[in-house]
């Protein structure tokens, strides 16, 4: 996925692209399309990879890729359409296996920036295993329920067995002005798993697609996004000899919150 910088105005186009009179509907075009498409994959694409017999992790992994190519795209219509730009920074060191990948969530479409940038398994949200849309495509590519009762299991097998995984610490997008608040979930499989934690910083600005904002209260400029992905963030000095997990989770989590907050304050 290629990265563009902020646009700016010139041209009747791209002019006409930056106003709200054409925003607004583009914008429920964008929902509608995201709608259409997912309901199209959902009864051709995902029932055809879900039951052809290959091996699970086969499928799985196919499912993925077909989401990264689906995501991709649809940012891309969303740039054409003058609703956001995006620059991307590191993000090489997606491709890496094996990696627990941690995001600061400020906005609906970072699930779809970082899917579209790795094939990676996600912590989601259970509603989607009961949505007739999305439950195909989440139960093919075997992603993960936040609502799973194995969920901290499922989460060690994933990366125990070579695969990447993306969670956001968060659990749900930032609410503007409030600070950032982790789970310490994502702290515990870290270090149960003993590996260095991958950290992605998303901004978003002007912040848009925020929790309980309906999708007609547009910015007042199109919003744009910046995805950087940080140097592994090691794990293993958190817990010397001796040290009880539960007191190193704790640490571990406000260190990261910490360092989230650092470099989302920078300019």
């Amino acid at each position: 996925m290629e990265s563009l910088p902020v646009m700016a105005p010139g041209g009747w186009w791209q002019r006409a692209r930056l106003s709200r009179c054409w925003r607004v509907p583009a914008t429920g075009f964008g929902f509608a399309l995201f709608g259409l498409g997912g309901s199209f994959l959902s009864l051709t694409v995902f029932p055809a990879l879900y039951f052809i017999p290959f091996k699970p992790a086969w499928r799985a992994r196919y499912t993925r890729k077909v989401n990264a190519w689906v995501f991709r795209n649809y940012v891309r219509i969303l740039r054409w359409l003058g609703l956001l730009s995006y620059e991307f920074h590191q993000i090489d060191q997606l491709r890496k296996p094996g990696q627990l990948i941690i995001a600061n969530h400020p906005s609906l479409l970072d699930v779809v920036f970082l899917m579209g940038l790795t094939d990676a398994s996600c912590v989601v949200k259970g509603s989607l295993w009961r949505n007739p849309f999305t439950a195909m495509a989440v139960r093919s590519a075997d992603y993960i329920s936040n609502s799973d009762p194995a969920l901290f299991n499922r989460c060690l097998e994933t990366l125990n067995s070579g695969q990447s995984l993306i969670i956001f610490p968060e659990g749900t997008r930032t609410k503007p002005d409030q600070p950032l608040s982790f789970h310490r979930g994502p702290s515990n499989v870290a270090l149960s798993a003993g590996i260095a934690i991958t950290p992605v910083v998303i901004r978003c600005e002007p912040v848009t697609l925020l929790k309980n904002q309906h999708w007609y209260e547009i910015s007042a400029q199109p919003p744009h996004y910046t995805i950087s992905v940080m140097p592994a963030f090691d794990t293993a000095r958190f817990m010397p000899e001796g040290t009880l997990q539960s007191m190193a989770a704790r640490q571990l989590t406000r260190e990261l919150v910490a360092y989230f907050t650092r470099q989302l304050q920078k300019s």
